[in-house]
């Protein structure tokens, strides 16, 4: 049996059942992706054009800190990504 790994960020929990979810479905470990400075629920008002969230949408080079690099991806066969769609409209 191959080696999974459900690893994924969620700013506001939804993404987090998906991927709970997936990973008890498919028997994969799971991996939290949290960014160095947690967001705020002022920063993820995408109706605010400049919260942090905005921002970093509109910039195409945007690469928040990590707060964690520990995943060692190379020991996994199958790795699924989860991660929420913002600013779509």
């Amino acid at each position: 049996m191959k080696k999974a790994l459900v690893a994924y960020f969620s700013a506001s929990g939804t993404t987090a059942k998906a991927a709970k979810a997936l990973a008890q479905a498919v028997g994969a470990e799971l991996y939290e992706i949290k960014p160095a400075v947690a967001y705020t629920s002022a920063d993820l008002n995408w109706m605010d054009k400049n919260s942090r969230t905005s921002r970093e949408m509109q910039d195409k080079d945007s690469r928040p800190a990590l707060a964690d690099r520990s995943a060692c991806l190379q020991a996994y066969d199958v790795i699924f990504l989860g991660f929420p769609i913002w600013g779509i409209g």
